[in-house]
């Protein structure tokens, strides 16, 4: 039985946990497991489900959070998003220890979104506003090393804040068969196929992965490239991969089990790249991992565990060379074990927070 951590929290975010994007379900697992290793979790998220009721929720979230606050007098109060600034001073007054989920350089990532006008200026507003509130905690748990740089170098961040990755629940596991994912989904038991699951987003290097195809199909390699979850016919006019979508979380985990190797690649574009919630699908399901070389979140956690090999998806020959060698390399190859659940995240939380 795991034994509590005697801390009280309070966790407050502004998105809706009950949503079906990877960010709510990992929100979700991740609240989960600290619920279960804390004295007691108070959660207060938005759901709201009319445009007018979401421009106000900060302000009512805001002071439901400070009502708990006075009344219950947590020891740590994390926020994510553009809610909590009074309770972030009203927390400074109870001497409260407070804290930030970072995820993103907000303020960067604005710019890359395809929105123009009225919508862009609200985003970068928001996207400042979270910035400034990011940087009035008493300290930032932030998800990516390059990130937490990033703000160090620039006088946002203490030496005491951390990071740590994301994970995954162990419920997320498929239990089906590769011989009876592959059936489902009309993929030949005889194929070699590499999946890529997640947003069909330039972000996330989509395009790579159809110029790989090309490649393959150019040297008869004979090996398909599967897409599941979202739509790539942009990238992919002539549709010389196969893409399942959409395809929900379950349908995701079950293509996963119906490939012999995963594909993570990622644009270059960004302070930090994030910490791929596929990638941790992907380690749930026990597939071994084609992840973008030199690249922290992807290479550096595939190889520490051992669960795959770095790709130079940019280079496609390159890239194409290391798949074929991989499918030889890890042809008879047991999938290690891998200590990387939200379980283990959540441990690593906790272990810092001691620290305070």
């Amino acid at each position: 039985m795991t034994m509590k951590n005697k801390l009280s929290m309070v966790y407050l975010c502004n998105f809706d946990l009950s949503g079906s994007t990877g960010k709510n379900r990992a929100t979700r697992q991740k609240l989960s497991a600290l619920r279960g290793k804390v004295s007691r979790l108070y959660v207060v998220s938005d759901g709201s489900k009319f445009l007018l009721s979401r421009i106000f929720s900060f302000i009512y979230l805001d002071v439901k959070v400070a009502f708990i606050l006075i009344s219950c007098k947590p020891d740590i109060f994390i926020s994510r998003g553009y809610s909590g600034f009074f309770s972030i001073l009203i927390s400074r007054v109870l001497k409260i220890t407070s804290a930030r989920e970072i995820h993103a350089n907000a303020i960067e990532e604005s710019s890359l979104l395809p929105y123009k006008g009225i919508r862009l200026l609200a985003i970068k507003g928001l996207s400042r506003w979270m910035h400034a509130l990011d940087r009035l905690v008493d300290f930032r748990i932030f998800n990516h090393p390059d990130l937490l740089a990033y703000f160090r170098g620039r006088g946002w961040a203490r030496d005491s804040d951390f990071y740590v990755y994301n994970g995954f629940s162990p419920d997320s596991r498929s239990t089906i068969s590769k011989s009876d994912a592959r059936k489902k989904y009309g993929i030949s038991n005889d194929a070699k196929v590499v999946v890529f699951v997640g947003t069909a987003s330039k972000w996330h290097g989509v395009d790579y992965l159809v110029n790989l195809k090309k490649c393959f199909n150019k040297n008869h390699d004979d090996i398909e490239v599967v897409f599941g979850g979202g739509d790539v016919s942009k990238f992919d006019r002539e549709h010389i991969c196969l893409n399942i979508s959409p395809l929900d979380d379950v349908g995701c985990s079950e293509l996963i089990k119906a490939s012999d190797f995963c594909l993570l690649p990622v644009k270059n574009n960004r302070v930090s790249p994030g910490s791929p919630l596929k990638l941790y699908d992907y380690i749930a399901n026990e597939r071994f991992v084609l992840a973008q070389s030199n690249t922290n979140g992807y290479s550096d956690e595939v190889e520490r565990f051992g669960v795959g090999v770095s790709v130079d998806f940019t280079s496609t020959e390159d890239a194409r060379l290391a798949i074929l060698r991989a499918f030889e390399d890890f042809k008879d190859r047991q999938y290690p074990e891998c200590a990387v659940s939200w379980d283990d995240r959540i441990d690593v939380w906790l272990q810092k927070l001691d620290i305070r």
